[in-house]
């Protein structure tokens, strides 16, 4: 028990630590009335549609407050990845842009394949896969919710016609483009996590290939995201609406498919996907 406590300790600090350095960040960009009553309604239906959503949902983890945790770790990623991704765009600004941003992905989902772990380890202990992408899925849309309005409130900034006119188009456009578009990538890359994490019937070795193809997959379907936007046209704007037809079909898909693993599964099953 105390060890739990401990734990919890330690993961609640680093998770406000990365939630922080977001609302830092969003300090540092000149907010004006206009836009932050438009992000504040954007928060508010984002977060309403995800607790309706997951509240209930029948592949949940057992501890209450995995919802909550897994959001704002989301969030708490979205302040600590910008630091990451500068040094990363650094290093590859020799490559071709869309190659550069095919691999982009990487340190995104590596963060927030961590941010899950911490998620399960200190606050919501998962018994089986499905629990693990049920958290992964809360962690990617808080990270998601997070990266729309930065992205929304620089474009906002930009703006030359108006106080918000660009940062809600561009609000819009993304939650067109891929609604929670991290839940799909990080509750695919959780579900790999669920696989080593519970399947512990199976060899060491059968279980890493399992976590490592999961990721690779998560990481390959948010890279090939970013990079359709770097193809010139026509090419990129057709490979950007496929992605973005398959984001929509994956995140229906995958919500389903948890929500029926969830409801048929046996906790002590060790089914194997």
């Amino acid at each position: 028990m105390r060890t739990s406590v401990v734990l919890q300790a330690l993961g609640g600090l680093a998770i406000l630590a990365g939630v922080g350095r977001f609302v830092y960040a969003l300090t540092q960009v000149p907010w004006t009335p206009a836009f932050g009553a438009v992000a504040a309604a954007f928060v508010l239906i984002a977060v309403a549609a995800l607790w309706l959503l997951s509240r209930r949902h029948p592949g949940r983890p057992e501890a209450s407050w995995w919802l909550p945790v897994g959001v704002i770790a989301g969030v708490g990623v979205c302040g600590v990845v910008p630091l990451v991704n500068s040094a990363y765009l650094a290093a590859a600004q020799q490559l071709p842009d869309a190659v550069t941003y095919l691999f982009s992905s990487i340190p995104e989902e590596t963060a927030k394949l961590l941010a899950a772990l911490l998620v399960i380890a200190a606050f919501a202990p998962v018994r089986r896969p499905v629990e693990s992408a049920v958290v992964g899925m809360a962690v990617g849309a808080g990270f998601s919710v997070a990266e729309i309005v930065t992205n929304s409130a620089i474009k906002a900034t930009l703006d030359l016609h108006s106080e918000y006119r660009d940062g809600a188009i561009f609000m819009l456009v993304m939650v067109v483009l891929g609604p929670f578009a991290h839940a799909v990538y990080t509750g695919l890359a959780a579900w790999g996590l669920g696989v080593f994490l519970c399947r512990t019937d199976q060899p060491l070795g059968w279980r890493l290939s399992r976590l490592a193809g999961w990721f690779v997959l998560a990481a390959a379907l948010h890279g090939a995201f970013n990079g359709s936007r770097e193809l010139p046209d026509p090419y990129g704007t057709v490979a950007m609406l496929a992605v973005s037809v398959l984001l929509w079909v994956l995140l229906i898909w995958l919500y389903r498919r948890s929500c029926r693993i969830g409801r048929q599964e046996p906790v002590a099953s060790h089914t194997s996907r």
